[in-house]
C-alpha cells in the first residue's frame, strides 16, 4: 500500500531537507513512514527524507536516517537513488555512507548513468576515487553523458583510466575492498552487480545492508522509469549523430 501524506510525513521531508536531526527524530516519533515519498505526477515525487538528506549533503541526518532502517535502494519518480543524488553532488562522505549501508555502486538510473558516471560528468575528483575503491566498475558505457560535459572532467577520466589499465576491479564489500581479476571475483547470482572475493565477504555485505538492495537496483515497469530509459535513449541517438 503507498504511503499517504499527512503531517508527520511532512514534517520528516521538511526536517530532512533543513539538515534538522531533531526534527527528523520528532517526526518518526509522531509516526511518520521512513520511507515515504510525496508522489506529485507520474514521473515527479519529493523524494524520501534520506534522498534529500543524501542530495544536500546533511551527513548527520542521513547517518541517523540509515541507522533508522531507510532504505537506500528506493527511487524518487524520476528513477534516481540516494546513492545518485549524492554522486551527482559530489558528497563523498554521504557516497560512503551510504554504499556502507548497503548501496549498490554500479546501480544505473533513469538515463542509464552510474554514480561514477555522474560523478566523473561533474568531476568530483575525490568522489570518483572513492567509488572505483568501493568496487565500481571504471566503465563509461551504456549511459547517457554529455559528452561536452567531460572535456572538463579530463582528472576524472584519468584516473578511471588509471584503474582500467591495470584490469582489476574491487570486491564490492566496502569493509574489504581487495583488487582482483574479474574472473576471480564471484559475481551476486541475484542481482549480477556486486562481486566479492570470498564467500565471507559476501555474507558480511549481505548483512550491512545489500539484503534490502539486491534485486531491487533494477528497473520496474512503472511507466515513470520507461519514460526516463527512452528519453536516454533518444538523447543518446542525438549524442551518438553529432
Amino acid at each position: 500500500m503507498a504511503e499517504t501524506f499527512s503531517d508527520a510525513n511532512g514534517s520528516l521531508l521538511y526536517a530532512a531537507e533543513n539538515g534538522s536531526v531533531e526534527g527528523v527524530k520528532m517526526a518518526l516519533k509522531a509516526g511518520a513512514h521512513i520511507d515515504f515519498d510525496h508522489v506529485y505526477s507520474q514521473s515527479v515525487s519529493s523524494g524520501t527524507a534520506l534522498y534529500n538528506a543524501s542530495m544536500l549533503g546533511h551527513v548527520d541526518v542521513v547517518k541517523l536516517l540509515l541507522r533508522k532502517g531507510a532504505s537506500v535502494a528506493k527511487r524518487i519518480k524520476s528513477s534516481f537513488t540516494p546513492l545518485h543524488a549524492a554522486a551527482y553532488e559530489g558528497l563523498t562522505e554521504v557516497v560512503d555512507l551510504l554504499v556502507q549501508h548497503g548501496a549498490t555502486v554500479d546501480v544505473r538510473d533513469g538515463f542509464q548513468n552510474t554514480p561514477l558516471m555522474a560523478a566523473c560528468g561533474h568531476n568530483y575528483v575525490d568522489t570518483v576515487r572513492r567509488l572505483l575503491e568501493l568496487g565500481a566498475r571504471p566503465y563509461l558505457t551504456h549511459g547517457y553523458l554529455d559528452e561536452r560535459a567531460l572535456e572538463s572532467s579530463r582528472p576524472s577520466l584519468k584516473l578511471i583510466e588509471e584503474v582500467k589499465k591495470t584490469k582489476l576491479l574491487r570486491c564490492c564489500n566496502p569493509k574489504c575492498g581487495k583488487p582482483g581479476y574479474r574472473k576471480t571475483l564471484k559475481l551476486c547470482g541475484r542481482c549480477k552487480l556486486t562481486r566479492y572475493c570470498s564467500r565471507d565477504c559476501q555474507i558480511q555485505h549481505w548483512s550491512v545492508g545489500h539484503k534490502k538492495c539486491c534485486g531491487h537496483d533494477v528497473y520496474s515497469d512503472d511507466p515513470a522509469f520507461k519514460l526516463y530509459k527512452s528519453m536516454a535513449e533518444t538523447m543518446m541517438a542525438c549524442a551518438h549523430a553529432k
